[in-house]
């Protein structure tokens, strides 16, 4: 019978040593569960901010697209302006010339009419 009792508490020092190693691991992986439960959050937050970023890129995009649209149309205006003075010289030259050239025409026309017709008085 005590050999009975030695076995029983043999096998009950087995089953608390293996208990107490059970236990030292189950605390081992709830820490590691833990850290992991903390590197999920963190990447969940990571994930997140790099989402919101995304967001606000796509409305930056569409407000350079609105700003070059708006310099484009500037550039235009600039350019208008920059030319006005030219093209108002040239619209005098042109109609100067064009003066000139009747002038020349009249005064050739004038002529060539007296020289053919000497007697009509002028």
């Amino acid at each position: 019978m005590e050999e009975n009792y030695t076995e029983l508490a043999v096998h009950i020092q087995e089953v608390d040593s293996r208990s107490r190693s059970n236990e030292h691991r189950l605390d081992t992986h709830e820490n590691e569960l833990r850290k992991l439960r903390e590197k999920q959050d963190a990447i969940y937050d990571l994930t997140s901010s790099v989402k919101s970023i995304a967001t606000d890129m796509a409305y930056i995009k569409e407000d350079v697209k609105e700003v070059k649209s708006g310099q484009d149309k500037l550039n235009d205006k600039v350019t208008i302006l920059e030319n006005r003075p030219a093209n108002e010289t040239k619209k005098k030259v042109d109609s100067i010339t064009e003066k000139l050239l009747w002038l020349l025409v009249g005064g050739s026309s004038v002529g060539l009419l007296s020289a053919i017709l000497p007697n009509i008085p002028w």
